[in-house]
This record gives C-alpha cells, structure tokens and sequence, in this order.
C-alpha cells in the first residue's frame, strides 16, 4: 500500500488471537512520495524495490545486509565492507523542498555515523562533502542528529551544520528514544526553514540558507552511510518515504499516528495460553500501551500478566486480554485471546518437583553437588542424608533455593562410597518421598606431578573459527605446541548463538575433573558486530566437563547473568579453599531495562562475579569491578593467581586496552566508581602495574607488544625447559596491532610487575595452527600429568602418542663412561621413529665398580617421551697385555705378555691379528705367547685379553718390516 501523509480519524478495531486489522481512515490531503522503500519484498538480487510506483529502485552496496520481516537490517562496521543502501538521485536535484520520513532503531549507539544522507559528491582533491543533509538518530552525546550544511566551508562542512544534535550543538533536541522509531525531517527551503520530528512531535525547528537544491546538480543518497570517511551504520529500517513537499506538522503528527498505531497492534505477541506470568508490553512503535482482562484467571500488575490457575478439575479458563494503543488523541484496540489451563493437585505438584530433581552423573560422583529446596510448582524441598553420612553432608547452597551436598571421598585406593539423598517435596497438604543414590569415588592415585600442558583456544571470527581447539606442548615446554586433531575445532557449540569463545578449563581441587567453561558469542555474520553482542548478546555460558579431558559432557546452557545483562564474556573461575566453592567471573555491560530493544547505547562492561559448587547451580551475579572506562568501555577479561595467600588479578582495562595487574588477599572484594592506587588494605585490591608487558617486544621481527585482552596466567611446571617460574599469555589480536595470536612473557616473582621477560619469538615459532591458518586467540593454558597428556595424544594426535619404547641396554666398564644410543619409539598409529635422546648427567660414581644401574632421558620426538636405560657395568680386567713383533728368518713375529695382576689364578682369551689363544695364568704371573705371521712385514695392529667373566683389555704394537 502506498505511503501517504493523512488526515485521520481513529477508530476502534478488534484484533482476536493477535491478528491486526487497520482502522478505518479517512483521507483529508493525500501526499504520495516520490521514493519509497517498505523492504516487505525480499530484494531481487541487490536490488530493494520502489513501492511509490515511480521505479527509483535502491541498489544494496558491499556485504552484511539482510531483508527479513519488512526490515532492513545494516551491520555497521569498516567503511569500505559495510553495507548500505544507495539511493537513485535524479528525483531530487534541484528539491527546495523536501521530507525525508523513516523508521529506524539504531544499534550503532553514541557515534559518529550516517543513518540516512542527502548531498554533494566528493568533489575532486577533497575528503568529504562540501553540502549535505545528515541523519544520526544517535550522534556521540547520545543525541538525535538531524542536519544541513547551511553555508559552504569545504574544509570542514560539519561546522557549518544547522539542525538538532549538530557538531556544535550536540546536546540539543532530544535523546534517542528506544526501538523502532518514526524520524522525520521538513527541509522548507522555500521558507528557509528546517523542521525535525521524532515520532510526530517536532523537537527542533531552525533557519537554513541552503537547501538540498543549493547541493548542486550531481547528488548522492544513502541510508548507512554518508561521504564521510566514517564506519557503517548499524541498525535497523523498517520504512523509507521521501516527499517532494515540506509537509506540515499536522501532516507529520497524522502520518506517525496511522503508522505507529499500524505497527503498534502487529508488534505485540502474547502466548496464545499460559501457565505462569508473562509480561506485558507497556510500548509498541512508539505507541503507549495499556491492558486490561475480562477475567481472574489473568490479571493485570503494571506490565505483567498474572495468572491464577483455577481449581483442578473447574476445567481451563478463556480470557481475553484487550490492549489499547495510544498515540497521541488517536488510540486503537486490539483483543488476544489466552488459555490459562486448570491447575493441577497438590500431589501431583509434589510429585512434577520431584521428578524435575537431577543429580549428574550420580555413579560417579567426585565433587560437591547443588541440589533445590524449591520446585517450579511450588514445592518446598527438604532434604537429608539418609546412610553414607561419613561421605555426604548438607550445608547452605550458592542461592536462596538450593542446599549443597558436600562431599568427602573416600581416600585413594578405598572402594567407592555409597551415599542415600532422601528428598521431601511438600506442596499444600501433599507430602512425597524421592530417594537418589550416589556412588562417592576414591581419591584419585598416583602422583599429581605435571609435565605437559593443555592449551585450549579459539581462532578469530572467520568461517568456522569461532569453536574450541586444543592443543598439547613438546613435553615440559609452555613455548612449544603440537597440532592436535588434525587442526579441526574439537567443541562446536549447538546451543545459544551456536558460536563459541575464550574458552577456559578448570581443574577441581581434588585432582581429576575437570570443568571447561565457553562465551556463548557468534560474531561472523552478527548485524551490528560486537555492538549487538554487548546490548542483546547471551545471558548464558557454555560448559562441559571431564575426567580425563578426553571424554566430556554434554553441552550445558547455562544462565548465569541476569536479564539486565547484555552480554557474558570471557567466563574464568577460580577454585576458594576459603570458601569452598568456585567463584565464576565474567564480563557484563548493565542496563536499566530488561529489553533490549530499549537499549539505544552500549553501557560500559563490568567484571561480575558468582559462586557455583557444580557449575550446575550458580549464585545471583554481582559486581566484582565496577569501573566506567570511557564512552562504552569497562573492564573485561579477568584472570587470577594465588600465591602464598594473595590473589593476583589481571585484567584489560578498556581506556587504553592494556592489562592491570592488582592484588589483593579477598578474592572476593569489589573496585567501584574508579580503579584502585598502589596503596590500600592488604584485603582490598591494589595497583601492582599498569600496561603490564607493554613496550617489551612480541617475537614479531621488529615490533613490540603494545595492547591486548584475554590473558591467561598460569603455573610453570617443575622442570619446565624455560626456566621460569609464572608464564602470562596475553592475546594480541590485529585490531590491537598484533600477530591476531597469543604472546607470552615469562618470570620468577608475581609480585613484580616489572619482572615479565618476553618470550615471543620461541613462541612464534612453536605455534599450534588450524587447518584454517588460525592460530590460538583467548584461551586457557592448563598444566597436566604426564598420563593425563598421554590419554589427549592418543586421542586426538596417534601419530604422536607414544605406546612404546625399544628396550635400551648400554655396557661398559668399571671406570668407563657409558655411551648411549637414540632410542626407537611406537606410536599409537602403528608407526615407529628412532630419534635423539637428552640423556639426564651420569655420576661416575654409578659406574666406578661392576653392576647396573638406570639413566633417564627425554627422547626429542613431539611428545618429549620419558625413556630409560639399563647400564651394565663389567669389572675391570684382572690382567695386563704388552705387545709386540720381531723378526724371525725374514717373517715377523707377534708376541704378547700376559700379566695376572690378581690374587688367583685367571683363564685369559688373547686374540690379535694374525691368531688367538686361551691361556691360565697364575697369580701375579706372566704368561707369554707368540704369532707366527709367515708375512715379511704387517700393519701396526692392536692384541686383546679378555677375561673370563673379568673384562678386556687391549693394547697396541707398532708396525714392522724383516725384508
């Protein structure tokens, strides 16, 4: 239907199960556009349809649109890939008058940027647009800006706007309000006037000298862009009229009441039937909105429907809710017809709450475990311990409803516990019973000793990367990395945005499980980019858990922020003995409403934190840093140490996106309003460093480290090849002037902020890659035992996995060092490899006197393979040989003398070139022997006495010629 500015009388209409149907109108003065773009047509190719009938159909430039719903949606982002919307112009050069009339709903938030323009092209040699009218519905003040150019200053147009929100009157007008709403603009060149309206009331009225005629003969028109060299605008168009007319006020007020109270009555669902309360929306477009019920079984509390069930067995209740619309003196009504089914018994009540109650895994429980005292139904939830007290007791939970079951294992090498929960579900006068019966683990055996590392990770926003990689050192080497799995993501998110990110892994305190938890945030295709996922983004994280960190759980969806949240990022935890939970933490920018269409501007993110004893159940979140970095910046990306009972704190501060590192002796104390000095309380947090590795350099030929995010700190093994004693990851993506990959840096003392030492080139080098090209971003580095490393190689590198070593056996003798060989190694894939072993220093006291002993090595294959050898020490030969030849009738002759320089009498093999003989030889006795050469002259060569059971021994005679 065409777009026409009307006089109208409103009249009530009746919209039965949602279905709206246009009021009756009566037309006073028809206006038709001279463009018109309603976007209820998907586009044919680029191409957007001109609904006025004039043909001047919109072109669709660069990538990232969609058309879905009669809207428009525009990503924003980097001028050169953002879409927009390209205008056809040849209706409106020479235009004294002009309206430009649409409905929009900004995501782009406080900035500079074009919704909608009008101008000039850029002429040749200059930057932008010497004339021009520009829409921003919200300029950086947070202000709707609507302007024109009103004298020339090619050098700098903007300061010669006229209009509200103008560069040089940027708080004037009115703040951007909420949603979808109606923009328009009377350019009156006729009368020299410009008139700007939002939702029908004029905000702004001025004088102007030009007009869109005074912009030349050539123009541009866009909606998402103008000619400044600014990002994309990001948001949504439902519809776009310009009018080859100054409308007046009174058409402008009747236009957005007939289009307002339109869309009004189709932008309202309520669920065709209800249980529980639901809410009510109190705004539509603009339109103000009030509900009333024909019936108990739905009443009406400000913007909520309450419902009452009625009685079992009165059968469902049918009401009828009526909404009237209002704008202005024009209202609208519309009906909705909901089902409030009866409610069901008392006991059948008890019995939902009871059925409803899981307990994970409950064969195989190893830490402690949430529970509920409430039940959706209404049930109060007693519970006790009803045999295997020496395993299981009740304390408090995280939250109001929930009790935690804590649990003591059995010690290592004991049979698994038995452990009987009896729950008692009470709802009015029902009262039932459910038993759960777990089985309580051992503690787990062997040592905890780590030798290796885990790196689990994410890769950017490209095709296919935002899912969880993993990765597995060379051994004791943090700088170091095997590919694992191919170079393909190993978790893939099917919940949620079904995107995942900053992926970080926990292991519980008592040693084998592990918790992985994710972001739940798909940026690749997001319209509006990091700015939607900060306003509208996810409320929940992803998490996973493992024993082995090769086989894991399900996918959980979990809630953690509340519904004034616009995001959850980068979730961390950390593990209190004090308090005997986990305490969770995360990023969330807070707003004043639970809708995110309200929500006009990113706030700023806070650090939030709650408590969980299974990663099931967690408490209410709080602030944990509560700090306003600059217009839509905070603090993100916490990660924590403890040493010798103070807690270490690292965290990129927005204002300059560097990382903070503060201390403080309670996990748990809070930063609000500005950020802690070096001086402060031993349990508040304190400043240790600001721009933490800045300056130093990343590995990158050349280049130093100078912002970043997504640190990840964590432990050096004991016997790690780096010799440090902390490692701090810090991720570097491109748009903070990095690799788009993690850099490390390295030192001794966590308490000097100073102390980093880079390590980035050893790094650069020794990176796990994607099959992608990708390489680790915001992750988590995790220090594993040698078994556990060996179980994730095997699964997800055979090649690697070492399944067996040849034996190594190595002899000398007494007082000789030993010499040892490379070692073969077996793989889980059937292949073998013989390589270099870094054989650990051999005391030569091991070796002074006959028997065995064993030596360690480190084999240099990917997975650094701890091998041994067994050293076989012979006793020094009990005799002494000499030597020599003559000359008999012309030949040579080979002699040798055989000395016994023991105590008892030795049986002696002596051999040399030209023959061999056994001889006895008494104690401290000689024995000589001689070898008929028949050869006039022989070689220098060597004779050797080998003792039965004692060892050789050899020596050397010169060469000699009888002829």
């Amino acid at each position: 239907m065409a777009r026409r500015a009307r006089a109208v009388a409103a009249t009530a209409v009746v919209a039965l199960l949602g279905a709206a149907v246009p009021a009756t109108q009566v037309a006073a003065l028809d206006v038709a556009p001279l463009i018109h773009y309603t976007f209820d047509e998907a586009p044919s190719g680029a191409t957007v349809v001109d609904t006025s009938g004039n043909g001047r159909d919109g072109t669709i430039r660069q990538t990232g649109a969609q058309v879905a719903d009669g809207v428009l949606s525009l990503p924003g982002g980097a001028r050169n890939t953002a879409a927009y919307l390209e205008i056809p112009t040849a209706a409106l050069v020479g235009q004294k008058d002009l309206t430009v009339s649409t409905w929009m709903s900004d995501r782009s938030g406080a900035a500079n940027v074009a919704a909608a323009f009008i101008g000039a092209p850029v002429a040749s040699g200059a930057s932008y647009s010497s004339g021009y009218w520009l829409l921003n519905p919200t300029n950086p003040s947070g202000y709707v800006k609507s302007v024109v150019t009103s004298t020339t200053n090619a050098g700098a147009p903007w300061g010669t706007e006229v209009g509200p929100g103008s560069t040089n009157a940027a708080t004037t007008g009115v703040r951007t309000p909420a949603g979808m709403s109606l923009y328009t603009t009377v350019i009156d060149g006729t009368n020299g006037t410009l008139s700007v309206y939002v939702n029908g009331a004029r905000i702004d009225q001025q004088p102007i000298a030009r007009d869109v005629s005074s912009f030349g003969a050539q123009l541009v028109a866009y909606i998402g862009r103008s000619t400044y060299n600014d990002p994309g605008w990001n948001g949504q168009v439902d519809d776009v009229a310009i009018y080859g007319q100054a409308l007046s006020a009174a058409q402008v007020a009747d236009l957005f009441g007939s289009e307002a109270l339109d869309r009004a009555v189709a932008g309202v669902e309520i669920p065709s039937d209800a249980a529980v309360s639901f809410p009510l929306p109190a705004t539509s477009y603009g339109a103000q909105v009030t509900w009333q019920s024909d019936d108990a079984a739905i009443t009406v509390d400000g913007a909520t429907a309450v419902v009452a069930r009625p009685a079992p067995g009165s059968g469902d209740a049918t009401v009828t809710l009526t909404a009237t619309f209002t704008v202005g003196t024009a209202t609208r009504t519309a009906q909705y017809v909901v089902v409030v089914p009866e409610d069901v018994t008392d006991e059948d009540k008890a019995a939902a709450d009871l059925d409803a109650i899981e307990i994970r895994t409950p064969g195989n429980v190893r830490t402690n475990v949430s529970v509920p005292t409430a039940g959706a139904s209404g049930s109060t939830i007693e519970w006790t311990v009803t045999d295997g007290q020496a395993n299981a007791v009740l304390r408090d939970g995280v939250t109001p409803t929930s009790r935690t079951v804590d649990i003591a294992r059995p010690v290592a090498g004991a049979e698994a516990a038995d452990v009987t929960l009896t729950a008692t579900a009470r709802n009015g006068s029902a009262t039932l019973t459910r038993e759960f019966r777990l089985t309580v683990q051992p503690m787990p055996t062997g040592t905890d000793d780590t030798e290796a590392y885990l790196w689990a990770f994410f890769t950017g926003e490209g095709q296919g990367a935002e899912r969880v990689s993993l990765a597995a050192s060379r051994g004791n080497d943090a700088l170091a990395w095997n590919t694992l799995n191919d170079g393909e993501p190993v978790f893939t998110s099917t919940q949620g945005t079904e995107g995942l990110r900053d992926p970080f892994i926990i292991r519980a305190p008592e040693g084998d499980r592990f918790y992985m938890l994710a972001t739940d945030l798909k940026i690749a295709g997001l319209a509006g980019g990091f700015d939607t996922a900060q306003r509208s983004g996810s409320l929940h994280m992803e998490v996973w858990e493992s024993d082995d960190l090769v086989t894991w759980s399900e996918q959980r969806h979990v809630q953690v922020s509340s519904p004034y949240a616009g995001n959850t990022w980068a979730p961390e935890a950390f593990w209190s003995d004090e308090l005997d939970t986990y305490v969770v933490f995360w990023a969330s920018n807070l707003y004043p409403t639970t809708n995110p269409a309200d929500r006009t501007a990113v706030t700023y993110n806070r650090m939030m934190y709650a408590t969980t004893d299974d990663f099931v159940t967690f408490s209410e979140a709080k602030p944990w840093i509560d700090v306003r970095r600059g217009a839509g910046r905070g603090m993100i990306d916490s990660t924590v140490a403890l040493v010798d009972g103070t807690y270490h704190r690292f965290t990129k501060d927005e204002a300059d996106m560097t990382i903070r590192h503060e201390r403080s002796t309670d996990l748990l104390a809070t930063v609000s309003g500005s950020l802690p000095s070096t001086s402060g309380a031993a349990d508040q947090w304190t400043l240790v460093k600001e721009r933490v590795a800045t300056g130093l350099p990343n590995g990158e030929p050349g280049r130093t480290f100078t912002s970043g995010e997504g640190a990840s700190v964590f432990p050096a093994n004991a016997g790690d090849v780096n010799g440090h004693e902390w490692f701090l990851f810090i991720d570097q993506p491109g748009y903070h002037g990095g690799p788009n990959h993690y850099i490390p840096f390295g030192t001794d003392d966590l308490e000097d902020g100073n102390a980093w030492q880079p390590l980035g080139a050893k790094l650069r080098e020794n990176l796990p890659q994607n099959s992608d090209g990708g390489k680790p971003r915001h992750g988590t580095v995790i220090p594993v035992t040698r078994a556990e490393y060996q179980r994730v190689l095997e699964a997800y590198a055979p090649a690697i996995a070492v399944t067996s070593v040849g034996a190594i056996d190595v002899t000398t003798e007494a007082g000789v060092a030993p010499v040892f060989p490379r070692a073969t190694l077996t793989t889980a894939d059937g292949s073998t490899q013989t390589v270099d072993v870094a054989w650990d220093a051999v005391d030569p006291a091991s070796y002074e006197r006959a028997g065995t002993f064993m030596v360690r090595g480190t084999a240099q294959d990917a997975s650094r393979m701890p091998v041994e050898a067994t050293v076989t020490v012979a006793a020094a030969p009990a005799v002494e040989v000499a030597a020599d030849t003559r000359c008999v009738a012309g030949k040579v002759v080979e002699t040798a003398r055989v000395t016994n320089i023991s105590g008892a009498s030795v049986e002696v093999l002596v051999e040399g070139p030209h023959g061999s003989r056994t001889v006895t030889v008494a104690p401290e006795r000689t024995t000589a022997l001689t070898f008929s050469t028949r050869l006039a002259s022989v070689p220098a060569g060597d004779v050797t006495a080998t003792v039965t059971g004692g060892g050789a021994v050899s020596t050397q005679y010169a060469a000699r010629s009888c002829g």
